[in-house]
């Protein structure tokens, strides 16, 4: 690699080194080099250098942006031009993982910074803010996935600062590069064996073939598992040490910017650790690494929540205490928030419901995003992301499902029937059940309930309850929403969709009640019901 022989410029041959030199140490060396305002031309060995730190490391992407934002708004135009021109060759080269990381808005911001008459606009040459604008019209277009690139380009358009998009020659258009090499697969000893077994006709040959597809198939699955576990063990790490020094009242707006995309991170990681776990057998010893990894996500999203949110996170009561408030009935429901009028009434005994690591409790039912507006202090808009809520009741810690959650994308639909639990007046509710139990959880069954609306009337303010005998447990994540539009014969009927998580660690016969309200053009609708057609206890995990 280029850096191994550029360090022994800075720090003389490996075998003289007597200090240990750090991943921020090469990077930050490489980049000086890179930019430094007195070379005569554009160091090309230092910069692709750069790019292979980038990609060799697992933090490369994110201590590098950092080091580019600050060399780019640099005083000295020629600094600030080679910073952009590392910039560019970091995004053909560095793959997804760095135009991630430049397509977040507190990088975003420093870019916008250089070209608004707001901050350093009136101070910076029109040679740094004309490339600044050639780059970020080149990216929109060749990263149409980058959704905030595109929104802060559009944004300078809006403001005046860009009149019209720049003409970008075709050899400086930003081509995304090609997905990395998987060593796995690329083994070239291993892939002429195979080639050569695939055109023998021996039946010998064949079956070696088809035990070293297999064996390549694991070796990816499992340098995937550890790359994904890596990447978990580093975003909770960073996420967890600038919540400790977080202070809502004298944190910037950039820190909580910072804090805000690694939340994000730290949430689709999520769905990634899940889907690991349900490819991983119960009996791998991967899978305990899995659950952790899952574990501490759901402890720093809670811990973003609470610290910087302001939001009450409430867990499950262990032990006696728990059994002493829970009734009779374990109740879960979706919808409004607001208990309606004597509604405490009719069941005194339910328990506080809580929300679940990832879901945000909001004051009522939000069925679409709000438009993102800008922040005084800020040259980007802030995202928001409103999520609808769910609750669920305390429970011992047997059967808790609080840190289970289950990815609607993750969901295999088994062979078995639907079953109808209400169809009145052209609304009508099923139940669709899953393959698979939640990892770890063989004693919980995974379902999936569809509202259809096939009125010619509007249906709003959707609340559905169910409750189980107190030997089960059952739990409702966020809905898709609380409103299903007229049936419109030229178009699919409206629908919301909701997973329902029931444990039954004792495969008792399942019995259960639900209270669904709803209102129906005007008219206010309320209907109770049984649901009995489970699938068989014994076949659970396996349907």
């Amino acid at each position: 690699m280029y850096y191994d022989r550029l360090l022994s410029y800075k720090y003389g041959k490996p075998e003289e080194l007597s200090i240990r030199v750090t991943r921020g140490d090469v990077t930050s060396f490489l980049v000086d080099k890179a930019t430094n305002p007195s070379n005569r031309q554009e160091e090309w060995e230092y910069i692709i250098g750069f790019c292979d730190q980038i990609n060799k490391e697992l933090e490369g992407p994110q201590i590098s942006v950092r080091l580019l934002a600050h060399k780019i708004q640099s005083p000295q135009d020629w600094e600030s031009l080679q910073a952009l021109t590392v910039l560019e060759a970091c995004m053909k080269n560095c793959g997804r993982r760095f135009h991630n990381e430049v397509g977040k808005f507190r990088f975003l911001n420093e870019l916008i910074k250089i070209v608004s008459p707001k901050y350093l606009g009136d101070r910076v040459s029109e040679r740094v803010k004309t490339k600044v604008i050639e780059l970020l019209y080149s990216w929109s277009v060749a990263l149409p996935d980058e959704a905030k690139i595109i929104e802060a380009y559009q944004m300078l358009k809006k403001q005046g600062i860009v009149a019209e998009d720049p003409v970008v020659p075709v050899d400086k258009t930003l081509v995304p590069s090609p997905k990395p090499k998987n060593p796995v697969f690329d083994n070239e000893e291993k892939s002429k064996r195979l080639a050569e077994l695939l055109k023998s006709k021996k039946p010998e040959d064949l079956q070696e073939a088809n035990r070293i597809i297999k064996n390549m198939v694991k070796e990816q699955k499992v340098s995937h598992r550890v790359s994904t576990l890596e990447e978990v063990n580093n975003s909770v790490k960073l996420l967890n040490e600038m919540l400790s020094h977080f202070k809502r009242d004298e944190s910037t707006q950039e820190d909580k910017e910072l804090l805000k995309d690694l939340y994000n991170d730290c949430d689709k990681l999520r769905t990634a650790v899940f889907r690991l776990a349900t490819e991983t057998d119960d009996d791998d010893s991967a899978l305990g690494d899995i659950l952790h990894a899952s574990d501490d996500l759901s402890r720093v999203i809670n811990s973003y929540k609470k610290i910087v949110e302001g939001q009450t996170i409430m867990i499950d009561i262990p032990g006696s205490t728990a059994s002493e408030r829970i009734s009779q009935s374990n109740y879960a429901s979706f919808g409004s928030r607001e208990l309606r009028a004597g509604e405490e009434n009719i069941h005194p005994a339910l328990t506080t419901f809580s929300f679940p690591a990832g879901i945000t409790p909001v004051p009522s039912a939000l069925t679409s995003a709000k438009p993102q507006s800008f922040a005084p202090d800020s040259p980007l808009f802030r995202s928001l992301s409103p999520t609808l809520p769910t609750s669920q009741s305390s429970s011992g810690s047997d059967i808790s499902l609080s840190s289970v959650f289950v990815p609607l994308e993750a969901i295999k639909p088994s062979k078995e029937c639907p079953v109808t639990a209400y169809d009145k007046d052209g609304v009508r509710v099923l139940l669709h059940f899953a393959t698979d139990p939640p990892p770890g959880r063989p004693d919980v069954l995974v379902a999936v309930v569809s509202m259809l609306n096939t009125a010619p009337l509007l249906v709003k303010n959707v609340v559905l309850q169910v409750a189980v005998p107190k030997s089960m447990k059952v739990k409702l994540q966020p809905p898709s929403g609380t409103e299903m539009a007229p049936f419109n014969p030229f178009m699919p009927p409206s629908s919301i969709t909701q997973i329902m998580l029931l444990a039954n660690p004792l495969k008792e016969k399942v019995r259960m009640r639900y209270k669904l309200t709803f209102i129906l053009g005007d008219r206010q609708v309320t209907e109770s019901g049984e649901i009995v057609k489970f699938p068989p206890v014994e076949r659970w995990g396996h349907l």
